[in-house]
């Protein structure tokens, strides 16, 4: 029988320096934020500095996991390490993870580029593995600057984007508990909707690339920055979320009354309310973080779960859905119980100083 397993801790990790609503007040109008604000019910985000990673504030969200609860670094035996901005194009950062964070050589190791979806695709991989008996213990670590891909006179998505990392471990769990079922789908057709064009090997850059435009909007960016078509990404999520909700309720015999908490990867909270009201979930049951950290792509799912924790609403035997939705297109959704062999949640902590 595939063993049962589920999320044992989590912590997060966010950069000291916050890019206010007062400061884009001052870059892009006071009305423009106003709009802004009103859409995405973000005030302010955090933003990395320029000689930081996604990895350094992963190892940061990782080592105080490992410190808090003295697990011992040998006993993890997979290392995922989801990101869609990496330290170098090769090697993978997870074995630079590894090697920073001093991990059993026989731990197993490898990236995830997947986006605002990323985390739960990980989870799922992590549940896979263990089950499987091919691990026993993943530590599953989130990291993102995107910020730094995002040029500062794009009103669209300046406002909206911010940085953090995340670490979660997973293992084995109570049977019938942790991790009911999964949900995982892609729409490569809407790859161009959410992209970086430029710096790849398809389109390397160039100083070609790198000349800046200004769109119908008045969004100033490169084909080096971040593009998204938000109108676009706003009618995929609405299309596919809600039947995904569904659809995998529906597995497992269950409806919105049988789930205690919902927790969507948060990319404004105009489309978060918008969907609980489609799906007929009340807000009592979701939890809403990122008024002031910004959307941290694939790490936002898990601070959500984080600060959900610590605010006490994940108690045992708790049913929980998460669903996270992005590039590609690409979505994810799962179901879990929570287990009552949890390690529990590292608390709060000061700001996290750069990298070591």
């Amino acid at each position: 029988m595939a063993r049962a397993t589920g999320i044992l801790a989590t912590n997060m990790a966010l950069p000291e320096r916050t890019l206010t609503y007062e400061e884009l007040e001052e870059r892009f109008g006071r009305e423009a934020m106003a709009k802004v604000f009103a859409g995405s019910g973000i005030r302010n985000r955090r933003v990395a500095e320029p000689d930081t990673c996604g990895s350094d504030l992963a190892y940061q969200a990782a080592i105080g996991l490992l410190h808090h609860h003295r697990i011992d670094p040998n006993s993890i035996d997979l290392l995922l390490f989801c990101t869609q901005s990496p330290d170098y194009l090769l090697p993978t950062t997870a074995c630079i993870l590894h090697e920073r964070l001093g991990l059993s050589k026989h731990c197993a190791c490898f990236d995830i580029n997947l986006g605002c979806t990323q985390y739960v695709y990980a989870l799922s991989v992590a549940h896979s593995m263990i089950a499987a008996g091919v691990a026993n213990r993943a530590l599953v670590l989130t990291g993102d600057t995107m910020t730094r891909i995002v040029h500062p006179l794009d009103r669209a998505l300046v406002p909206l984007m911010g940085d953090g990392a995340s670490a979660t471990l997973v293992g084995e769990v109570p049977e019938g508990q942790g991790f009911l079922a999964f949900e995982l789908g892609t729409d490569g057709s809407g790859y161009h909707y959410l992209m970086l064009p430029a710096g790849g090997f398809r389109m390397p850059a160039t100083p070609e690339t790198a000349r800046e435009v200004a769109d119908r909007e008045g969004n100033i960016r490169s084909q080096q920055n971040l593009y998204m078509n938000g109108a676009a990404i706003f009618h995929f999520a609405i299309s596919v979320v809600p039947p995904t909700v569904e659809r995998i309720l529906a597995r497992l015999s269950l409806r919105v009354e049988d789930v205690d908490l919902f927790l969507f990867h948060q990319a404004n909270k105009y489309m978060l309310d918008y969907l609980l009201r489609k799906l007929g979930i009340p807000p009592s049951k979701t939890h809403f973080y990122i008024e002031d950290v910004g959307n941290c792509s694939g790490s936002t799912t898990p601070m959500v779960l984080t600060d959900a924790w610590r605010a006490g609403r994940l108690q045992p035997g708790n049913r929980v859905l998460m669903i996270a939705f992005g590039v590609g297109l690409s979505w994810a959704a799962t179901v879990l119980r929570w287990p009552e062999n949890t390690l529990g949640v590292v608390p709060a902590q000061e700001h996290l100083p750069g990298p070591e």
